[in-house]
């Protein structure tokens, strides 16, 4: 992967999270951020085209299904369960301060708290649909898409022939129909990582073209309003979604815009490099910060609602820049810090699977060494 793409990669993860970050912050703040603010749906259907585009690379360089597993565990958890720690200690805490603020979300009983924190650890809170939510953490239902899409994905990777289809079959028994509604639209980041290796060599004219020409197409997508339009003319699909990203036919449309514009950047060449290039250290930072700002965001605009209504202010530029600000310095914080630790997730997760490897053999060879002293 040449330089000017993974920088561009890291950007438009960066620009993802944010999208997603401005669109939840202008629902609390009650202040609207123009355009950009407005995208967080299609902000999810980038981060689904990356993932397929960026864990279709790193399988290649896994050896086998389980350091596949290994390495996207220690990605997931390494902030994934810090960012169930802080859910739980943010609405308890903002709860007791001013529990108005989260109307109507009402408080989890303890058993509520760990069924939802354990399903959604395993990544099974929105399988067939179920919505599991740990207490105000929403953005978090992505999270069981991404898992099973690595296992999906794994599956037909890693397996062959009549154990490949029984892999495959049981995963998707499991994660039921919303998931793989949406599951196309991941495969069209896997199916654009394959067409970037068999043509590597640079057409920077027709690369121009389609970079450009897709953000045409997007920009004509959202003026002429075609998500209301495909609403009109499928009217039975659209109702029964419980997010756009469940809605097929906007997600796909969107999906293949999206691989279509890496597609078109990667032929440029060099063409962008230099200015990616002197923004370098803000985009890897960016990156760095993206995936933490996605999940612990979201409960954090809640506490600090709480924080600000027990503290009689709701309104104003104050009250509006404090939403907008704050949530996001905190998130980046608590993301570099998860960044710092994802190493000990694969070192921890390796020597269990050490420990486990050692306890199967022992278990094995202990009923051979017993029926050698039983034999005369």
């Amino acid at each position: 992967m040449s330089r000017s793409l993974s920088l561009y990669l890291n950007l438009l993860r960066f620009l993802a999270a944010v999208a997603v970050y401005l669109f939840h912050a202008q629902q609390f703040a009650k202040v609207r951020f123009p355009v950009f603010g407005n995208l967080g749906d299609e902000a999810v259907i980038v981060f689904f085209v990356l993932s397929g585009l960026l864990i279709t690379f790193a399988a290649t360089r896994q050896p086998d299904v389980a350091a596949f597993f290994r390495a996207r565990l220690a990605r997931l958890w390494s902030v994934c369960l810090p960012a169930l720690a802080l859910t739980v200690l943010v609405d308890l805490v903002g709860q007791a301060i001013a529990l108005n603020s989260y109307h109507p979300l009402q408080p989890y009983s303890a058993f509520k708290w760990v069924a939802s924190i354990a399903i959604n650890a395993s990544f099974l809170s929105q399988v067939w649909g179920v919505n599991v939510y740990p207490g105000t953490n929403l953005p978090f239902w992505s999270l069981s898409y991404e898992f099973w899409y690595y296992m999906l994905f794994a599956a037909c990777f890693y397996f062959k022939g009549a154990v490949r289809c029984l892999v495959v079959a049981c995963a998707a028994l499991i994660a039921g129909p919303p998931i793989l509604i949406a599951f196309p639209v991941w495969l069209f980041g896997a199916a654009l990582f394959y067409a970037l290796r068999r043509n590597a060599i640079s057409r920077p004219a027709t690369g121009m073209l389609l970079w450009s020409g897709s953000i045409a197409v997007a920009l004509a997508f959202f003026y002429f309003d075609i998500s209301q339009i495909l609403r009109g003319a499928l009217p039975d699909i659209a109702s029964n979604v419980n997010r756009d990203v469940d809605f097929w036919p906007r997600s796909y449309a969107l999906g293949m815009l999206i691989a279509a514009n890496i597609y078109g950047f990667a032929l440029t060449g060099r063409a962008f490099l230099r200015p990616l290039e002197r923004a370098s250290r803000v985009i890897i930072w960016g990156a760095d910060i993206s995936f933490g700002l996605y999940v612990f965001h979201y409960p954090l605009m809640y506490f600090t609602r709480a924080v600000l209504h027990a503290a009689g202010i709701s309104s104003g530029t104050v009250f509006v820049g404090i939403i907008y600000v704050v949530p996001f310095l905190i998130s980046a914080v608590l993301a570099l810090v998860c960044e710092r630790h994802k190493g000990m997730y694969s070192r921890v997760l390796a020597r269990c699977a050490v420990e486990f490897s050692k306890r199967r053999s022992g278990k094995i060879a202990e009923p051979s060494k017993t029926a050698g002293e039983q034999t005369p």
